[in-house]
Formats: structure tokens, sequence, C-alpha cells
């Protein structure tokens, strides 16, 4: 073997001991980010329009109550140590809005009401001599107090702001849009608490509409490796531009491969009508038949959980969890429905599970993780169902493998010369059969450390490695055999029989 230097001539004939240090193969390593998009609200300081880090000065920043910021805070409590980005978008759309009108006055007393969560507790002090109108105003200036959810050092206001005059509170959301809709701003019960102030207040909704350009505000996004997107966005069109855009990540010349995570609350209907459209590995949709909290923050807790999971920085030792199951996974910061049996029967989130759909278990006062998968549901040349991109597990462990596989290939080949399998082996050149070996040799280190693969043998037979017409390029073909979650256990028990030392 030839060993040769960067520094050292070999001109050199002045006597004494010289030294140069190189770097050696690096050991693998990949970063990951987090990006979270969402709209700014009213005084907020951030330029818009461009992914950055994130600041803690939440409402200084965001502005108060921002539905971004919100986002944020929730997905920090989740995973706080995720290396997150934010793409603030400015404030936009029509604002929803409900309205509450205090019919008669509530008995004397200290009633309690939430506002956007079972955790988001309120209450206000009726006393003799209030009227509907005393009664709306406290009502609004309870909604507009500052909350600290359970684990958190910051106390932020809501995500809607309160009016009242006569009796009637007017609640309007601090940003335009349609992610507030799909669920109930107030209750007036939560799991199984009930406030008497209920049966006397009637409320009328009026939904928000319109979206922003997700299509522009995605092009000022750098070249980090975004392998978690989480949208407060879920209109069609929002959805396209974001599909669009991590089409472009996903390609040969990118390679920064990430999944788009939302959520969605509805009946089961609804839900399999939205994911049933879809068919793409890239997205993820977590699906609550009602909810206390809103579609975004539901995405941001399920996506920080998956992006800490699923996290690319993961060492080779680590990685084994890429093919665990999620069941029982906990997101401790959701609190499921106002009413803890307002969930999906068995047979409703299997037929979920059918339409691109994962529907996520209510629990205890949390909400769990079930089954993850993604929208991906047949093959587009055909139509015929295609459970290739099924569960998460499976495009994440590709992703993982192809990343170290360039790290340790590429590593170990780049700057030789090429040459055909006819020559003899010669340091500093490639043989095809030696990017073979190289190829073997990373996948059996995946195998026996990382776990997530299987099956060396049936590799090892399917690899193909070929010269190509191009006297400067090598063509490879692989099968990656994947390990798989365990989800369903299956078991038959025969019973009524004697034992056979019983028979006689």
């Amino acid at each position: 073997m030839t060993i040769t230097f960067d520094q050292i001539p070999g001109s050199l004939r002045l006597p004494g001991y010289r030294n140069e240090f190189a770097l050696g193969t690096p050991p693998f390593s990949q970063s990951m980010q987090v990006l979270i998009v969402g709209p700014v609200a009213a005084g907020a300081t951030v330029t818009t329009g461009v992914s950055q880090r994130p600041r803690d000065d939440i409402e200084a920043a965001y502005g108060a109550g921002s539905l971004l910021g919100t986002m944020l805070n929730y997905a920090k409590l989740t995973r706080p140590f995720l290396d997150y980005r934010v793409l603030p978008l400015p404030e936009s759309a029509t604002k929803a809005t409900d309205v509450y009108t205090v019919g008669t006055v509530p008995p004397v007393g200290t009633w309690p009401f939430w506002v956007l969560g079972n955790a988001r507790r309120r209450q206000i002090t009726v006393v003799a001599g209030d009227t509907v109108t005393t009664v709306a105003a406290k009502i609004a200036a309870a909604i507009n107090s500052r909350v600290t959810l359970a684990g958190d050092s910051k106390s932020l206001v809501d995500m809607v702001s309160a009016t009242s005059a006569l009796g009637v509170v007017t609640v309007t959301a601090r940003n335009g849009g349609t992610m507030l809709n799909a669920t109930k701003w107030i209750s007036f019960r939560s799991r199984g608490e009930v406030s008497p102030l209920g049966s006397h207040i009637t409320n009328v909704f009026t939904a928000g509409s319109g979206a922003p350009d997700l299509a522009a505000a995605l092009a000022g996004v750098g070249t980090g490796y975004y392998a978690w997107v989480i949208s407060a966005y879920r209109d069609a069109t929002s959805l396209a531009a974001i599909d669009a855009w991590l089409e472009t990540q996903w390609g040969p010349f990118a390679m920064r491969y990430g999944w788009a995570v939302g959520a969605v609350v509805g009946s089961q209907g609804t839900l399999a009508a939205l994911g049933d459209a879809m068919n793409d590995r890239k997205r993820v949709l977590a699906g609550l038949r009602n909810s206390s909290e809103p579609e975004p923050i539901i995405a941001a807790c399920f996506g920080a959980e998956l992006a800490h999971v699923f996290d690319f920085g993961r060492s080779i030792t680590e990685v084994q969890i890429f093919a665990r199951g999620l069941t029982g996974r906990t997101m401790t910061h959701l609190t499921g429905p106002w009413d803890e049996d307002d969930v999906f029967s068995d047979e409703q989130r299997n037929l979920l599970y059918f339409d691109g759909i994962s529907p996520q278990v209510p629990a205890e006062g949390a909400v769990q993780m079930e089954r993850v998968i993604t929208t991906f549901q047949r093959r587009s040349s055909t139509g015929l169902e295609d459970i290739s991109y099924l569960d998460i597990n499976g495009p994440c462990i590709d992703a993982w493998v192809v990343q170290y596989q360039r790290h340790y290939v590429w590593n170990a080949h780049q700057n030789d010369s090429l040459v055909g399998d006819q020559e003899d082996f010669a340091d500093g050149q490639t043989r095809p059969k030696d990017a073979r070996k190289t190829f073997v040799s990373a996948y059996t280190e995946v195998n026996r450390r990382g776990r997530i693969v299987q099956d060396i043998p049936s590799y090892e037979q399917a690899l193909k490695v070929e010269l190509s017409g191009d006297p400067v390029r090598l063509n490879v073909e692989q099968k990656i055999f994947r390990a798989n979650p365990l989800y369903i256990l299956a078991t038959k028990s025969i019973v009524g029989e004697l034992a056979p030392g019983a028979q006689t």
C-alpha cells in the first residue's frame, strides 16, 4: 500500500522527523431541524417569510396569543431539546368569532369554564346583584386573563380575545383563517365536571376563512435539513404547497428527506374523506373525533413527539427505536375531548387506518399515539392498494439507512479512480466489487449495531453494482429489508380438551 502525504513533499531531503495531521473517516452524524409554520399576531417583532431560530420571548417576538407562538410553546413543552426553526407568516384572512349571550343570571357562587383546552381553566364569581351585563364582563375578563400550563414557566395570553357589552361576550381569534374552526373554543363542562354557567348562556360561532400563500413562504426557507414540518394550515392549497416543497427535498440532489405533520378533528367520515384524497409518503395526519385543543396545537405536540422518536441525529447505536411500535406514547400536554368518552370506536379507528389517518387515543386526561401511518395508500401507476409506506417507521428507516450509506460509502471511495473488476486491487482505486463490499459492510453495520434492517444474505443477493456508460459513474441497485414494528399479536387459544395425562 502506498502512503500519500498532503503536506510532506516527496522531494524532501532535509534530515529530521516530520509529522502532518489528517482527518480520518468521521463518525456518522446527521443534523435535523423541526420547522413550525404559522402566523404571527398583532405586535410581532420578527421578520416574516424567513425561516429562523425560535425566540424564547414568545409574546414579544410573535405577538401576544399568536398561533405560531402557542404552537412553538406546546412543541417545546412536549420535547424541549429538539432543534426547532420557525417560519413566521404575516397575519391574513378573516378571523373566526364566537358570540356568547348571557340569557339569565347564573346562581351565586364561583363557577369554572374552560378555554381551548381542558387544562386552560377559568372561573368567575357571581354575586348577589349581578346582571347579565356584569356576568358577561366577568367572563370576558377571565378569557383575557393569562394562563400557565403545567410544567411551563411562562404565563401567556390565549389564542382568542374577548369583549363584552349588554350581556354579550364576543370572542375573536387573534389570527385569521380556518385553523381554529374545527374545535369548540369554550366549554362549560370538562371531563365530567359541569359548570352551571352553561345553562344560562348560548353561543353562535362564525368560522374564519382564508390562508396565506404557503408556496411563496416556503420559497424563503433555507437549506437546512427540515425532517419534520409542523403546519398550522391544512386547507387543500396549503397542503399541496407543503407537499410540493417536500418533494423537491426528497430529490436525488437534495436528499433531505422530511415529513409534513398535521392534525384533523371530526367524524370518522370527515377524516376518511380527507385522508383518502391524499396519497403521500411524506404526510402524516393525526386524527381525533373531538378535542378541546385546536388542530394546530395537536399537530405541534404530535409532530414534536414524532421528531423525538425519529430523530435523524441519532447514532447507529440509538436508531433501533425507529423500528419499534409507537403504541402508548403519551403527549401529556394534550388533554383530549371535553367529554372523555367522545372518542372513535375500535371499528372506526380500524377504518381510518385504511384512509391514511393516524387516529389518536385519549386516555386519562392525555392523548396517546396508537399506530402512526402516512397518507400513502396506493400505487399511482395502478391505483391498487400498497402498504410499502404504510407505517411511518418504514420511510424513516429507509431515509436513515440511505443517509448512513451516503456517509459510509462515499467517505470510503471519494477521490478514488474507477476501474473495472478485471484489474488487481490497488490503493486509491475502486472497482465495482470493492464498492459492493463497502455497501455490504455498511448494511451489516446497520443490521448488527442499528438493528433496523434484517436479512444480510438477501441484501447481498439482491445488490447490483456495475459500471455505467459514463466512465466516471458507478451505478448501484439495492433492496432494504426493514425491521418492522410489532403492532398486532393474534392468539388462538384452544380450550375444552383434556390434557393428555388426564385422559383414560
